[in-house]
C-alpha cells in the first residue's frame, strides 16, 4: 500500500506520519504499508525511515505533484492548506492552494485510474458562526471567512468525485486540534494551543475572549485516531462529517488545567482581554449532536481531562 501525505511536516500531519509507521510495525494486517510520501514545502520535523519517501514542495505546484504521484497511490490525507489568517490576508494565494490544488490534486488521483482513498481534512471554519442552538449532522455550510468558503469547495469536489467513482473517500469538519507548538502558521485559532502549554507551564497569558466563551476542540492524539479510522471505511451517499468535539467553556478549560497540574495561582496567570472578532469567530460556539458521525465510529475525547492530557503528546 503506497499512502500519501500532503501537509506531513505541520502539527497533525507529524503524528500522523508516527502513527502510519507504527502501524506499519505492529499492524502490518491492516496496514500493509510499503511506502508513505511525504509532502510539504519543508520536512525537517520528520523522521529518517525506509518507508518515508520524501518530497519538498508545495501539494499545489504540478511538478511536485508529479514527482509525488510517481508510483500510484492507494491512500491519500490531504492535509495541507493556508489556515485562516493567511487566507484573509493572502486571498489570492489561498485559493490557488486550498481550491486550485485541491483541484489538481483530485484530478491527478482521478487519472490514475485506481480508484485510491482520499481523506479530505476540512474543517468547521465552513459553519463560520453558526446561527443555530444545536448543530447537528445536516448543518449548513455558512462560512464567514475565505478559509471556510475553501473547505465547502472541497468537501463538494471530493463528493462528486467520489460519486462517479474515481476516488473513494470522505471529508472531515476538523475541530480545534491541540496543542499546537509554539510555531507561527497563520490559523487565528492557534491561540487556543497556546493558552493550555502557557498555563500547563505555569506561565500567565492573555486569553483574546471572554471566559464565557464555547469553543470546539480535539486533540492531536484523537484527531489521528479518527483521520486512520476514516481511512478503512467505505461510505456511500454521506461523505462529509463533523468531527465530534469537546464543547468547551474557556473558564472550564482553564480550571481543568489547573486541576490536572495542580496550578494553584491560575486567577495570577490567565488574563481575559475580550476581542469581538476573536470571540465571534471562535468563541461562539453551541453544542453539538452529531448521531451520524458517532454512528460511522468518529469519536471524541471523552471529557475535559482527557482532552487536556491527550493534547500534549
Amino acid at each position: 500500500m503506497h499512502a500519501v501525505i500532503t501537509g506531513a511536516n505541520g502539527f497533525i500531519g507529524r503524528h500522523l506520519v508516527q502513527a502510519l509507521l507504527s502501524a506499519a510495525r505492529n499492524d502490518a494486517a491492516h496496514w500493509p504499508l510499503t511506502r508513505i510520501t511525504v509532502i510539504d514545502i519543508a520536512l525537517d520535523q520528520l523522521p529518517a525511515d525506509p518507508l518515508l519517501h520524501k518530497v519538498n514542495g508545495s501539494f499545489a505546484d504540478a511538478a511536485t505533484l508529479t514527482a509525488a504521484l510517481q508510483v500510484p497511490t492507494d491512500l491519500v490525507f490531504h492535509l495541507a492548506a493556508v489556515p485562516s489568517g493567511r487566507s484573509e490576508s493572502d486571498p489570492d494565494f489561498a485559493f490557488n492552494v486550498n481550491v486550485s490544488g485541491t483541484l489538481q490534486l483530485l484530478n491527478a488521483l482521478k487519472t490514475q485510474g485506481n480508484c485510491p482513498t482520499l481523506v479530505f481534512a476540512s474543517s468547521i471554519a465552513v459553519y463560520g458562526k453558526p446561527q443555530v442552538p444545536l448543530v447537528t449532522d445536516d448543518a449548513l455550510p455558512t462560512p464567514t471567512l475565505s478559509y471556510g468558503a475553501h473547505k465547502v469547495i472541497g468537501e463538494v469536489l471530493v463528493n462528486d468525485y467520489a460519486r462517479r467513482g474515481w476516488i473513494k473517500g470522505c471529508s472531515l469538519r476538523l475541530p480545534g486540534i491541540v496543542t499546537r507548538p509554539p510555531e507561527p502558521n497563520g490559523a487565528v485559532s492557534i491561540f487556543l494551543s497556546n493558552l493550555i502549554r502557557e498555563l500547563r507551564h505555569g506561565r500567565p497569558f492573555t486569553c483574546p475572549t471572554s471566559p464565557q466563551a464555547h469553543t470546539w476542540l480535539m486533540s492531536v492524539g484523537c484527531c489521528v485516531d479518527n483521520l486512520l479510522h476514516a481511512a478503512q471505511q467505505q461510505f456511500s451517499d454521506q461523505r462529509t462529517f463533523m468531527l465530534p468535539p469537546q464543547h468547551v467553556e474557556l473558564g472550564a478549560l482553564v480550571q481543568a488545567i489547573a486541576d490536572e497540574f495542580g496550578i494553584t495561582n491560575m486567577r495570577d496567570l490567565i488574563r481575559w482581554q475580550k476581542d469581538d472578532w476573536v470571540e465571534f469567530n471562535f468563541g461562539s460556539y453551541p453544542p453539538v449532536h452529531l448521531q451520524a458521525a458517532e454512528a460511522a465510529g468518529f469519536r471524541t475525547d471523552s471529557n475535559l481531562r482527557s482532552l487536556v492530557i491527550n493534547s500534549l503528546v
